[in-house]
């Protein structure tokens, strides 16, 4: 499994009875005919005022609660429908909860079709189509949560969006392979009026306790306990990688299934180097009798 994703962005009505049409209110893709089902435009009326995304994991999977405390700037009632992203949910402990209120939800897969490289602003481009007719590209396929979410005049309040997440890598081995991976899509919510103050708490397990590699600057605050904090939305999505620590990783490599294989490959250099080694202590001990 390949890089797995999570974003939180606006999505207004979409058209499913004419799959080359994207239609409502939506923004236009780059191409006319892309042949889309959703696209994503810029709100001008919700802030993000904070989100602080909670990842625990939990041996091969992990929970992930997503918070927002948002706002709406206007004068006016607000009726806006809002669209969650990931991999692998499956509709998984899946729970949407808008004003302290269990919301419903659909779940439903297609394919994310764009350049992981996209900045924040050019993320009104993104495509979702309809997974059967992207189903030969069954690694970009992502579970969508969608529900509603309404506002009274310049009512603030709490969105909680949580579910069971799968990670990628190889967190299942039980050999120097295992790693897990993580990725969520932060992005996307530059789509939003405003966004400020994200944080970011990251729990790990004892299976895999450390931090191999993030594209953002993680602090370790506690017992496999890792922080980001920023008062901006980064223009990179979330990535990370974890691992064993070095002395599970010794364990994990006598484990390893290719260990033999490897060893007998090496072996005549082994041989060398080990005959070299003899030598010179031989040689060191003759010179000390002489």
């Amino acid at each position: 499994m390949k890089k797995i994703s999570l974003i939180f962005a606006l999505v207004l009505v979409f058209a499913l009875s004419i799959p080359q049409v994207a239609y409502a209110n939506m923004a236009a893709p780059k191409e006319a005919d892309i042949g889309s089902s959703i696209t994503f435009e810029k709100n001008d009326v919700v802030s993000v005022l904070s989100e602080v995304l909670e990842i625990k994991v939990d041996g091969s999977e992990a929970d992930i609660v997503a918070i927002y405390k948002m706002k709406n700037a206007t004068d006016e009632s607000v009726s806006t429908q809002s669209m969650f992203l990931s991999p692998n949910i499956k509709n998984s402990g899946v729970k949407v909860v808008v004003n302290d209120k269990d919301t419903s939800f659909s779940v439903d897969t297609y394919a994310l079709n764009y350049d992981t490289e996209i900045k924040t602003t050019d993320w009104q481009y993104v495509v979702l189509t309809d997974a059967e007719i992207a189903s030969h590209d069954e690694e970009q396929t992502v579970d969508t949560i969608t529900f509603e979410m309404d506002f009274a005049p310049n009512e603030e309040y709490e969105v909680i969006v949580s579910y069971r997440y799968r990670l990628g890598g190889y967190p299942d081995y039980d050999f120097n392979a295992k790693r897990g991976e993580i990725e969520y899509y932060l992005a996307p919510a530059a789509m939003w009026k405003d966004f400020i103050n994200l944080t970011i708490n990251l729990h790990l397990d004892k299976d895999m306790p450390v931090v191999a590699s993030s594209n953002l600057d993680f602090e370790k605050v506690g017992t496999r306990t890792y922080q980001y904090s920023s008062d901006t939305l980064p223009e990179e999505n979330l990535e990370i990688i974890i691992d064993e620590n070095w002395w599970q990783n010794i364990f994990s490599t006598l484990r390893s299934p290719y260990l033999l294989m490897t060893l007998m490959m090496f072996s005549p250099f082994i041989l060398i180097v080990l005959a070299v080694v003899i030598f010179i202590v031989w040689r060191l001990r003759k010179k000390k009798k002489s």
